[in-house]
């Protein structure tokens, strides 16, 4: 929704009475962004001008901000001609267009102020919310929904085993499915959030949610098709530190180039990899790699570095980066798979296998627990225990292979997944 400008009273501007300190009385309904009132001198900071405003072909200084009991109006700011002997360093118009865009800024930030503050008091309910919804509620707030979504799925899953107890050993078919459903599907929710690190609400109003998107804003869908089709890789930033040997590479893509032990040739000088790292997230993602120049003569054969790449070594960089997203996306996912394939994607990929292990172990480790206490709690036969008890046996030596000995080790749900989805080669 919108906000409505309207909904706020328009700016009045009054003339100064005879011996007030400024000239212009600007009267607004809310305090407006960047417009800071001037400093004073005193013993250890020198006078700061105040913001600069330019009305018309005249240019005023803000000399006082201050609240107004008036009706209608929170605050009023004083301005007072412009001093030529202050340097303007930023000049902010006064026109409708610059009052109007401040206006649905201010109810912009009001509004956001207020969906926070409803989030954080309903946050365990308000992770059951649609996935589109969760992430523009994060994007919007701030607000870190995953947790949201994770402690939904275990308010869905202690409501199940309770709903389940409380039916004792009634035959109620249709009690047993939407127990069964909401059991399994938080455990999938909590799978989700672990591979994929996004808030995942519920399937229930999840669906529903994204069938009506598609029938009544196909245009948001369509919107957000078309920024990915528009999205490319920006070239690499090449950083010379001054009177130093050290060159800087920063890149929205990894390049093993960079960050093999193979020495490359760049702009006809010979570097060596020192050593890279990984800032930021997102779009602000970085791969930072450091090179340090050597005299060996660049008349041998090195693997050249070029900016920009080639579209050969641009595509096959792009193609090498995507598969290293998917192995460090689905990184709980390949953590069960068995021992040669999480030492194969270590090799090539960066995968900490021993750290997935242990955390997939971790994760099977609570399954089986839970597992075991719902079979307990529907009374079944003790055969039902076979498979916790394969699973906490399993994740034992999983977690002790992962941590005492620092080696990756597979699960049977690694090696069934396995017969289904391979990792990247």
């Amino acid at each position: 929704m919108k906000p409505e400008v309207s909904k706020l009273s328009n700016d009045r501007l009054v003339n100064a009475q005879p011996g007030e300190p400024v000239e212009l009385w600007v009267y607004s309904s809310f305090p407006k962004d960047n417009w800071v009132a001037r400093k004073a001198a005193d013993a250890t900071h020198a006078e700061h001008p105040g913001t600069a405003v330019q009305m018309g072909d005249k240019l005023y200084e803000l000399m006082r901000a201050e609240e107004t009991a008036e009706d209608g109006y929170a605050v009023r700011y004083g301005l007072s001609a412009w001093n030529p002997h202050h340097a303007v360093r930023h000049v902010f118009p006064y026109t409708p267009q610059a009052r109007a865009q401040a206006a649905a800024s201010y109810l912009d930030e009001v509004q956001r102020r207020a969906l926070r503050a409803r989030l954080l008091w309903l946050y365990p309910l308000a992770g059951l919310a649609p996935d589109p919804v969760l992430g523009e509620w994060e994007k919007k707030t701030h607000v870190k929904m995953i947790w949201s979504a994770v402690l939904s799925a275990f308010l869905v899953m202690l409501a199940a085993l309770t709903i389940n107890r409380a039916g004792g050993d009634a035959d109620n078919r249709t009690l047993r499915i939407v127990v069964l459903y909401m059991a399994a599907g938080s455990f999938l929710r909590l799978l989700r959030m672990g591979v994929t690190g996004k808030p995942r609400g519920e399937p229930v109003l999840t669906v529903p949610y994204l069938l009506w998107e598609a029938i009544a804003r196909p245009e948001k869908r369509a919107a957000r098709k078309q920024a990915r089709l528009k999205f490319s890789y920006e070239g690499d930033e090449v950083i010379r530190r001054p009177d130093s040997n050290i060159l800087v590479v920063r890149s929205m893509l990894f390049d093993d180039m960079l960050a093999g032990p193979a020495p490359v040739r760049f702009e006809g000088a010979v570097y060596k990899s020192l050593h890279w790292r990984l800032e930021g997230k997102g779009l602000q993602r970085r791969w930072v790699f450091e090179l340090e120049k050597t005299d060996t003569s660049p008349q041998g054969k090195f693997r050249e570095y070029t900016q920009p790449r080639s579209p050969e070594r641009q595509k096959l960089v792009e193609a090498f980066t995507h598969r290293l997203n998917i192995v460090q996306s689905f990184a709980l996912v390949w953590g069960t798979y068995p021992r040669e394939q999480q030492i194969r994607l270590q090799i090539l990929y960066q995968f900490p296998a021993a750290r997935c292990t242990a955390i997939t172990a971790g994760v099977l480790l609570v399954v089986a627990l839970l597992q075991a206490w719902a079979t307990f709690l529907v009374h079944t036969t003790g055969f039902a225990l076979a498979t916790p008890a394969y699973l906490f046996l399993e994740s034992c030596y999983r977690l002790f292979r992962s941590k005492a000995q620092g080696e990756p080790a597979g699960s049977l749900v690694g090696y069934i997944l396995y017969l289904l989805i391979r990792p990247p080669r």
